[in-house]
Protein backbone atom coordinates (compact mmCIF):
# COMPACT_ATOMS: atom_id res chain seq x y z
CA UNK A 1 0.00 0.00 0.00
CA UNK A 2 1.24 3.57 -0.87
CA UNK A 3 0.14 4.96 2.70
CA UNK A 4 2.51 2.23 4.34
CA UNK A 5 5.18 3.01 2.08
CA UNK A 6 4.63 6.84 3.15
CA UNK A 7 4.66 5.94 6.50
CA UNK A 8 7.83 4.26 6.60
CA UNK A 9 9.43 6.90 4.41
CA UNK A 10 8.42 9.13 7.39
CA UNK A 11 9.64 6.64 10.03
CA UNK A 12 12.54 6.40 8.28
CA UNK A 13 13.77 9.93 7.93
CA UNK A 14 12.77 11.39 12.02
CA UNK A 15 14.71 8.19 13.23
CA UNK A 16 17.30 8.98 10.76
CA UNK A 17 17.42 12.88 11.99
CA UNK A 18 17.15 11.97 15.70
CA UNK A 19 20.13 9.29 14.77
CA UNK A 20 22.66 12.00 13.20
CA UNK A 21 21.99 14.63 15.99
CA UNK A 22 22.45 12.52 19.14
CA UNK A 23 26.48 13.05 18.63
CA UNK A 24 25.96 16.66 18.06
CA UNK A 25 23.62 16.62 21.36
CA UNK A 26 26.23 14.84 23.31
CA UNK A 27 29.04 16.87 22.37
CA UNK A 28 27.55 20.49 22.61
CA UNK A 29 25.55 19.94 26.20
CA UNK A 30 28.51 20.42 27.65
CA UNK A 31 28.90 23.78 26.49
CA UNK A 32 25.29 24.91 26.81
CA UNK A 33 22.65 26.85 28.69
CA UNK A 34 21.20 24.60 31.33
CA UNK A 35 17.74 24.67 29.94
CA UNK A 36 18.73 24.30 26.50
CA UNK A 37 21.01 21.53 27.37
CA UNK A 38 17.45 19.62 28.99
CA UNK A 39 15.53 20.55 26.16
CA UNK A 40 17.76 18.47 24.10
CA UNK A 41 18.85 15.82 26.38
CA UNK A 42 14.59 14.95 26.82
CA UNK A 43 14.25 15.34 22.75
CA UNK A 44 17.07 12.58 22.66
CA UNK A 45 15.17 10.56 25.08
CA UNK A 46 12.16 10.45 22.99
CA UNK A 47 14.19 9.85 19.46
CA UNK A 48 15.71 7.01 21.03
CA UNK A 49 12.22 5.96 22.66
CA UNK A 50 10.86 6.05 19.13
CA UNK A 51 13.54 4.28 17.34
CA UNK A 52 12.68 1.69 19.91
CA UNK A 53 9.21 0.96 19.04
CA UNK A 54 10.13 1.31 15.56
CA UNK A 55 12.00 -1.12 15.64
CA UNK A 56 9.45 -3.75 17.28
CA UNK A 57 7.30 -2.37 14.36
CA UNK A 58 9.29 -3.38 11.50
CA UNK A 59 10.63 -6.57 13.20
CA UNK A 60 14.10 -5.50 13.59
CA UNK A 61 13.95 -6.02 17.59
CA UNK A 62 11.59 -9.00 19.32
CA UNK A 63 8.23 -7.41 20.63
CA UNK A 64 8.59 -7.02 24.63
CA UNK A 65 5.25 -5.34 26.09
CA UNK A 66 7.58 -4.00 28.80
CA UNK A 67 10.08 -2.33 26.95
CA UNK A 68 7.39 -1.00 24.12
CA UNK A 69 5.28 0.38 27.16
CA UNK A 70 8.65 2.16 28.60
CA UNK A 71 9.32 3.68 25.70
CA UNK A 72 6.13 5.07 24.99
CA UNK A 73 6.28 5.76 29.00
CA UNK A 74 9.69 7.59 28.57
CA UNK A 75 8.00 9.45 25.43
CA UNK A 76 4.63 10.45 27.00
CA UNK A 77 6.63 12.14 30.51
CA UNK A 78 8.63 14.36 28.36
CA UNK A 79 5.86 15.74 26.09
CA UNK A 80 2.68 17.51 26.61
CA UNK A 81 2.97 19.77 29.55
CA UNK A 82 6.60 19.09 30.80
CA UNK A 83 7.65 19.72 27.29
CA UNK A 84 5.54 22.91 27.10
CA UNK A 85 7.37 24.33 30.48
CA UNK A 86 10.95 23.67 29.05
CA UNK A 87 10.11 26.31 25.93
CA UNK A 88 8.49 28.87 28.29
CA UNK A 89 9.65 32.27 28.38
CA UNK A 90 12.28 33.86 25.52
CA UNK A 91 13.34 30.11 23.91
CA UNK A 92 16.24 31.14 21.57
CA UNK A 93 19.28 30.93 23.21
CA UNK A 94 22.73 30.03 21.73
CA UNK A 95 23.28 26.44 20.96
CA UNK A 96 19.35 25.97 20.44
CA UNK A 97 17.88 25.35 17.44
CA UNK A 98 14.16 26.24 18.70
CA UNK A 99 12.17 29.40 17.06
CA UNK A 100 11.04 32.21 18.31
CA UNK A 101 8.02 30.86 16.42
CA UNK A 102 7.25 29.21 19.67
CA UNK A 103 6.90 32.64 21.20
CA UNK A 104 4.48 33.86 18.96
CA UNK A 105 2.63 30.41 18.05
CA UNK A 106 2.38 29.34 21.86
CA UNK A 107 -0.77 27.61 21.63
CA UNK A 108 -0.04 25.66 18.36
CA UNK A 109 3.25 24.51 19.82
CA UNK A 110 1.68 23.89 23.05
CA UNK A 111 -1.20 21.72 21.05
CA UNK A 112 1.38 19.51 19.65
CA UNK A 113 3.32 18.98 22.64
CA UNK A 114 -0.19 17.58 24.11
CA UNK A 115 -1.17 15.45 21.02
CA UNK A 116 2.53 14.06 21.37
CA UNK A 117 1.84 12.95 24.69
CA UNK A 118 -2.05 11.69 23.66
CA UNK A 119 -0.26 9.35 21.22
CA UNK A 120 2.27 8.34 23.23
CA UNK A 121 -0.37 7.53 25.90
CA UNK A 122 -2.35 5.16 23.69
CA UNK A 123 1.10 3.32 22.73
CA UNK A 124 1.26 2.91 26.61
CA UNK A 125 -2.23 1.24 27.16
CA UNK A 126 -1.94 -0.85 23.97
CA UNK A 127 1.32 -2.25 25.37
CA UNK A 128 -0.72 -3.32 28.45
CA UNK A 129 -3.30 -4.82 26.31
CA UNK A 130 -1.00 -6.77 24.58
CA UNK A 131 1.55 -8.67 26.36
CA UNK A 132 2.37 -11.11 24.90
CA UNK A 133 2.28 -10.42 21.32
CA UNK A 134 2.37 -7.94 18.95
CA UNK A 135 -0.71 -9.00 17.21
CA UNK A 136 -2.74 -7.98 14.73
CA UNK A 137 -4.92 -5.57 16.92
CA UNK A 138 -1.75 -3.15 16.92
CA UNK A 139 -1.24 -2.98 13.87
CA UNK A 140 -2.50 -0.36 11.63
CA UNK A 141 -5.84 -1.30 9.61
CA UNK A 142 -7.53 -0.97 6.22
CA UNK A 143 -9.51 2.43 7.62
CA UNK A 144 -6.50 3.98 9.37
CA UNK A 145 -5.94 5.85 6.14
CA UNK A 146 -8.76 7.68 6.18
CA UNK A 147 -8.65 9.23 9.89
CA UNK A 148 -5.92 11.16 10.57
CA UNK A 149 -3.19 10.61 7.84
CA UNK A 150 -2.72 12.72 4.93
CA UNK A 151 -4.63 16.46 3.47
CA UNK A 152 -7.98 14.18 2.65
CA UNK A 153 -8.48 12.77 6.01
CA UNK A 154 -10.93 13.35 8.47
CA UNK A 155 -9.55 15.22 11.11
CA UNK A 156 -9.19 13.71 14.79
CA UNK A 157 -8.96 14.61 18.07
CA UNK A 158 -6.10 12.48 19.63
CA UNK A 159 -6.78 13.17 22.80
CA UNK A 160 -10.23 11.13 22.02
CA UNK A 161 -9.25 9.30 19.57
CA UNK A 162 -5.81 8.16 19.80
CA UNK A 163 -6.55 5.52 22.43
CA UNK A 164 -8.72 3.36 19.71
CA UNK A 165 -6.52 3.45 16.93
CA UNK A 166 -4.47 0.99 16.68
CA UNK A 167 -0.73 1.48 17.96
CA UNK A 168 1.21 1.36 14.68
CA UNK A 169 -1.13 4.27 13.58
CA UNK A 170 -1.06 6.24 17.02
CA UNK A 171 2.72 5.71 15.82
CA UNK A 172 2.83 7.01 13.00
CA UNK A 173 1.08 10.01 13.78
CA UNK A 174 2.92 10.40 17.20
CA UNK A 175 5.82 10.86 14.21
CA UNK A 176 3.87 13.08 12.07
CA UNK A 177 2.94 15.46 15.43
CA UNK A 178 6.98 15.75 16.10
CA UNK A 179 7.93 16.39 12.12
CA UNK A 180 5.54 19.00 12.51
CA UNK A 181 6.71 20.39 15.33
CA UNK A 182 10.13 20.19 13.90
CA UNK A 183 8.83 22.05 10.45
CA UNK A 184 7.05 24.72 12.33
CA UNK A 185 9.20 25.28 15.57
CA UNK A 186 12.77 24.53 14.60
CA UNK A 187 15.72 26.26 13.23
CA UNK A 188 17.56 24.29 10.38
CA UNK A 189 21.31 24.61 10.33
CA UNK A 190 22.37 26.04 7.32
Amino acid sequence: MRLNADVSRLSALMLSIAALATPVFVAAAQSLPPEVAQRQQDMKAMAEAAKSINAMFKGSSPYDSKLFKAAAETIRSQSGTALSTLFEGSVTAAGSKASSNIETERQQFDKLALDLSSYAAALSVAADRNRDALGPGMRMQAGDAVAGGGPLAKRIDPARDAISMSAEHAFHLMLQTCTSCHAKFRVESK
